[in-house]
């Protein structure tokens, strides 16, 4: 017993000892110390300390937005003091699609156990991944967001609460980061910041933002919709020789004509504005132009996520990728659950239907109309895996051709310089005024779940932490560029390099006015709070060294027979034991939604038809109850779920 006691006292020090941030009350209820294979599956160096829950934002509405953070606890000198805040798209998919299939430091295997994924991002900085908007993976509320402008009030209002659990990371670096519909979503936040950062109240400081990543975003609807059969061409699986190319013509053509009607250099709102079914009948009929009727039934068609790949028809891609079926069942496990410190439990689906129908963002101009003034202040990289086709390569570089920002349309020149990403070729990077594209090769519309050490080098190309050498962009394993330009030959200063690199990057390294007065107070604040914590560590282990001495001498000095006996009284067990029950999912018979395009896309714009009106009273599922939630216990919604899968294939993107 005396033994047994030592070693729990010993093990609560090196836990504050480990990860100072736990010793914080507001963040201690948050700190995950443990998951399924976390200690058996990944080295103890690589076991990342981590905060998971939920956030309240709005009591009067029940908004609680759910994150999950990641911190290197051994990071190395340019990751620090730097926040990355992770978005999925949908509307209505899990920023946990990003978590635990692309960016996070965990992949699940087949035994519902957490490995390592030796290409994740909080090697490059803290991350947070957040699900939102309310109703969105753990995140829920008794009101859906319909709208791009009350994304922004909402999550700026996350980022008001999680800076009162993390204040030391208020004046750290700040990125923004995500894929897909998050191309509309990052642009709106990105905007809200920095008038934020104008109009500050008596009490407030800026937000660092120093940048915007977007991969295979949707970022210019209508536009994007035009290169679908140009990258088909290129891409080589339609031909002119099809049956059915006429009809796929004639689609492009009514697109065509759709997008000459809006005037997009305005910012004005129409029905056309975000998204338009005439343009969604243009993947639809490609896909279907594109059908091998000969081949086996699951080898049908091509997957739009990554042309390489073939699934059945008309999933087209629906069941990728593999590795979600291990996803969800984790997430779902009610044990996994309280270990991520969820109060209010519900049944994790990938994407929510209802959130996607509700957020019609019919009132919303497209995020390409705020990049110019985006521009301006902070520094935007676009990337996109070549092998994507929902939101491909070529779209994204014909609406950069003809966007007009810092005093020009389009890019500078015709340079494009060839990245390689320790030692091989990892694609292709142009740059403008402020503005990166990067098309990364071998990768789908999930760039970071084919290719994670490569993604996580876009860190690197945003930041500045490059060289350029015979018109090649060159990025190196984390943490080695000194060790490289050493073995190379090159002095190991890297002020020639740097000047390169901002000549290159034209501002990748600079934060706006009012963050940049604030560089000094943060590193003051920051040191002295680290001081603290250092001392209350200090103080707390010499507290648990004194009882352990104090448990040992009485020990020591009780009276001792060589008969050994039964103890007198009576043994007290602590137990910590899950009452939880697992979620129970009926098996549902699959509607599919009409159109091939929907089905993807209803993450990316919700259903069109659904209605604009605020929601009002009270949800049939009690995701969106109005009672607010209880601490401890489970929430089964099986009309969430049955909705969902009548509305929403397995996997519709990210």
């Amino acid at each position: 017993m005396f033994f047994q006691v030592i070693l729990v006292l010993l093990q609560v020090a090196l836990a504050f000892t480990a990860s100072p941030r736990a010793a914080n009350d507001a963040r201690s209820k948050y700190f995950v110390s443990s998951l399924p294979g976390m200690y058996s599956n990944l080295p103890k160096d690589d076991i990342p300390i981590m905060y998971s829950g939920q956030l309240e934002l709005f009591p009067d509405n029940n908004t609680h937005y759910y994150f999950w953070k990641f911190v290197n606890p051994h990071p190395i000198p340019e990751a620090q003091r730097r926040t990355i805040f992770w978005l999925n798209g949908g509307p209505g998919c899990s920023s946990m699609d990003g978590a635990l299939m692309e960016a996070g430091p965990f992949r699940i295997n087949d035994d519902n156990q957490i490995v390592y994924n030796n290409g994740s991002w909080h090697k490059a900085g803290d991350i947070v991944f957040v699900d939102q908007p309310a109703g969105t993976g753990f995140s829920y509320s008794d009101e859906y967001e319909h709208e791009l402008p009350e994304v922004t009030v909402h999550f700026l209002k996350f980022l008001e609460k999680y800076f009162e659990v993390f204040p030391e990371d208020r004046q750290n670096e700040i990125f923004l980061a995500g894929e897909s519909y998050a191309g509309q979503y990052i642009p709106y936040i990105a905007d809200g910041i920095l008038r934020r950062n104008k109009n500050l109240k008596t009490g407030q400081s800026p937000y660092d933002l120093r940048g915007l990543l977007i991969g295979n975003g949707w970022i210019s609807p209508n536009e994007q919709s035009l290169s679908y059969v140009q990258y088909a061409l290129q891409a080589g699986f339609v031909s002119p020789s099809m049956p059915g190319w006429s009809r796929l013509l004639a689609s492009q053509e009514q697109c065509q004509n759709v997008v000459n009607s809006v005037n997009t250099k305005d910012g004005s709102v129409s029905d056309y504005r975000v998204v338009s079914d005439v343009c969604d009948r243009v993947l639809n009929t490609l896909l279907e132009v594109a059908r091998d009727r000969d081949a086996p039934s699951d080898q049908q068609c091509v997957n739009m996520y990554d042309y390489t790949l073939r699934d059945e028809f008309p999933s087209c891609g629906m069941n990728w990728p593999p590795d979600l079926v291990n996803v969800k069942p984790f997430l779902n496990n009610p044990g996994v659950q309280s270990q991520l410190n969820l109060v209010y439990k519900k049944p994790w689906l990938e994407c929510s239907g209802r959130v996607g129908r509700n957020f019609i963002a019919k009132r919303s101009k497209p995020a390409v109309h705020l990049l110019p003034s985006l521009l301006e202040e902070v520094p935007i990289l676009l990337f996109n895996g070549n092998r994507d086709i929902i939101c491909n390569y070529i779209g994204t570089e014909a609406f950069i051709k003809e966007l007009e920002w810092n005093g020009q349309r389009g890019w500078d020149n015709e340079n494009v310089f060839d990245w390689h990403f320790d030692g091989n070729l990892a694609g292709y990077v142009r740059n403008s005024r402020n503005l990166t594209f990067v098309n990364v090769f071998n990768s789908s519309h999930m760039v970071p779940f084919d290719v994670p050490y490569t993604s996580r080098s876009l860190m690197d190309l945003m930041t500045g932490n490059f060289d350029i050498k015979d018109d090649k962009i060159i990025t190196y394993k984390l943490g080695t560029r000194g060790q490289a330009k050493q073995s190379d030959g090159t002095p190991a200063s890297t002020s020639a390099s740097e000047s390169s690199a901002t000549s290159f990057s034209s501002g990748f390294s600079s934060a706006s006015p009012q963050a940049s007065a604030t560089a000094d107070e943060a590193d003051k604040e920051g040191n002295t709070s680290h001081k603290i914590e250092r001392a209350i560590q200090l103080l707390v282990i010499i507290v648990l060294l004194w009882g352990i001495y104090a448990l040992y001498s009485s020990y020591k000095s009780r009276p001792s027979s060589i008969i050994k006996s039964g103890p007198t009284g009576k043994k007290k067990n602590v137990q910590w034991a899950d009452q939880l029950r697992r979620f129970q999912e009926d098996d549902q018979v699959r509607v599919q939604p009409h159109g091939i395009f929907a089905k993807a896309l209803n993450k990316f714009k919700g259903n069109s038809d659904g209605a604009y009106a605020p929601v009002e009273g009270r949800y049939e599922d009690i995701e969106m109850s109005s009672a607010s939630p209880i601490d401890e216990f489970v929430v089964v919604s099986d009309d969430e779920d049955e909705e969902a899968s009548r509305n929403e294939p397995s996997s519709n993107h990210k």
